[in-house]
């Protein structure tokens, strides 16, 4: 799957539990548009920070967004654990100079029921919600947090987030062609 739009069409055809097998992971979308998530700090799918843009949830620009996709060869920790970096042998590998090779990792919490993500010492660092994070303390990410490794930014969603969001966008969709 090439663009967003690919995953909205394939979640219309998948029950929540077919989609959440197939695409246990997280997902990270990123935007070949230079620019189009600066300073956004989180979509309207989470709650305000103050003084922080917004990208309406429902946008025509969401469907090109690239999904990053993982490795077909991940470790053997994945999809609880997701190494980010631009090491070939990562989970996720995103091909930036500014991103290092083992950057970050994104892991499920099971005692808070939620993501985490933990930079890993990387060079030019990880931010959350526009919040640089410190090197081997976890924070909680949410549906529509931006992340950012190095300077390539990601909105992020869960697997469970993910679901939800495409079926809230096709019913919208739908409802706005009626």
């Amino acid at each position: 799957m090439e663009r967003f739009r690919d995953f909205v069409k394939v979640s219309a055809t998948l029950t929540r539990d077919e989609f959440l097998e197939q695409f246990p992971h997280p997902l990270l979308l990123h935007s070949e548009t230079p620019g189009a998530l600066d300073g956004f700090h989180h979509t309207r799918l989470i709650d305000s920070v103050e003084g922080a843009r917004q990208i309406d949830r429902f946008s025509q620009q969401l469907l090109d967004f690239v999904p990053l996709l993982p490795n077909p060869k991940p470790n053997r920790e994945f999809p609880h654990k997701a190494f980010i970096g631009r090491d070939a042998r990562r989970d996720f590998v995103i091909l930036h100079s500014t991103v290092s090779k083992r950057h970050a990792c994104l892991f499920f919490d099971q005692g808070a029921s939620g993501w985490r993500l933990v930079d890993s010492g990387s060079t030019n660092g990880t931010q959350v919600r526009g919040r640089t994070l410190q090197p081997g303390e976890p924070v909680v990410v949410q549906d529509g947090d931006v992340i950012t490794f190095g300077k390539v930014d990601f909105l992020y969603f869960s697997p469970e987030g993910a679901y939800r969001f495409m079926n809230q966008y096709r019913m919208f969709r739908d409802a706005m062609r009626r």
